[in-house]
């Protein structure tokens, strides 16, 4: 390859970095990013964004882990209850590990009403068993009750703001199921 070549070859690929950088950057996917640099364990690598009903904005990052907010017609952020305006989805290996709710300036904010409730943790207990009935819950779509806690499939903590134990507990697997597809809104 000749020097001329190369030359026209690194100026091409230069131009299509930067008009994809220009393009995620634009419009409203800056607006939305920007929002998201607010949330600082929330790394955007490998970002996608989708938007949802209500005007919610999901922008979902290379591990799986998913930034849920809100913006009004103006691309605004908005609140949910009580001042919440990010819920952080923290997803290890396709799993909810965790999910804490956030303040418009990315800091902790619990929900008042639930006694300040700001973080909820997921240990899963019995994988084979959570397998099976997930098949279950996808199968119906989630639109079946599973009564399941006493089975010891899935354990929560659950956390205020100032990260104190609230309380810690077996759930069902149904409202596991809930939770790990990040149907939790506040």
């Amino acid at each position: 390859m000749s020097n001329n070549t190369k030359h026209t070859f690194s100026i091409l690929v230069l131009i299509l970095i930067t008009a994809g950088f220009n393009n995620v950057f634009s419009g409203d996917n800056g607006t939305y990013m920007q929002y998201a640099l607010k949330v600082k364990d929330f790394d955007t690598t490998g970002f996608f964004i989708s938007k949802g009903s209500d005007h919610e904005i999901n922008i979902k990052n290379s591990a799986g882990s998913i930034l849920k907010f809100r913006v009004n017609d103006k691309d605004e952020l908005l609140t949910y209850h009580c001042g919440i305006a990010f819920i952080y989805f923290e997803f290890t290996n396709g799993w909810l590990a965790r999910y804490k709710t956030l303040d418009k300036n990315g800091e902790l904010k619990g929900d008042d009403e639930f006694e300040d409730l700001a973080i909820v943790e997921y240990e899963i207990k019995k994988m084979n068993l959570l397998h099976a009935k997930f098949e279950v819950l996808n199968e119906a779509d989630g639109n079946i009750q599973i009564n399941d806690a006493k089975d010891e499939i899935v354990y929560t903590r659950a956390y205020n703001s100032k990260n104190k134990l609230l309380k810690e507990n077996y759930i069902s697997s149904k409202e596991y199921w809930n939770a790990n597809n990040v149907l939790y809104r506040p």
